[in-house]
């Protein structure tokens, strides 16, 4: 069975995306620098953690820059994001999806897609944008899945276990 390199930002979001993947030796990837607070980010960080944990998915996670010194989001993070031309969910796609393809390649892995795919209220079309040019630019295999129509399934499943579930995004910015 081939294995793909799955970005993953959050438990919910990647419970709909893991049943659509069945054909594949998953490896979740933990990269999420936008996820604000700190709090936040390791309340997300653990939960993902404990869910690939009970599905006996390996892992591989990438520390976020500012994590040490919450004073430094801005610097590592933010601002770029909200200067970049494109938007700052075109940034955080961006570099999300740029580390994917670098830690597939270090890792020889041949696939990659991501848990971003499933929710409603991301830009799909951008983030397929992005992967499909990362993929040619790696000569790494993007997989698309389209896991939107059953994502309420996979936060509902996740909620069932008793792990946490997010009310926003992960920015500053979109913190309600």
């Amino acid at each position: 069975m081939e294995k793909i390199l799955l970005h993953t930002c959050c438990a919910p979001c990647s419970a709909s995306i893991i049943t659509l993947l069945q054909n594949y030796q998953i490896v979740s990837l933990w990269f999420n620098p936008n996820i604000y607070p700190k709090t936040e980010h390791l309340l997300r960080y653990e939960t993902w953690q404990n869910y690939m944990k009970l599905l006996n998915i390996e892992t591989i996670e990438v520390k976020a820059d500012w994590l040490d010194d919450e004073s430094l989001y801005g610097k590592f993070w933010l601002d770029d994001a909200v200067q970049c031309e494109m938007g700052r969910c075109y940034y955080c796609y961006l570099k999300r999806l740029e580390k994917t393809t670098e830690i597939a390649k270090k890792n020889n892995i041949k696939n990659f897609t991501t848990s971003l795919l499933s929710s409603p209220y991301q830009k799909h079309d951008t983030i397929i944008e992005i992967s499909k040019n990362l993929a040619k630019e790696n000569n790494l295999n993007f997989v698309y899945v389209d896991p939107r129509k059953i994502f309420y399934n996979g936060v509902n499943s996740v909620k069932k276990l008793g792990l946490y579930s997010q009310k926003y995004c992960g920015c500053k910015l979109s913190m309600r």
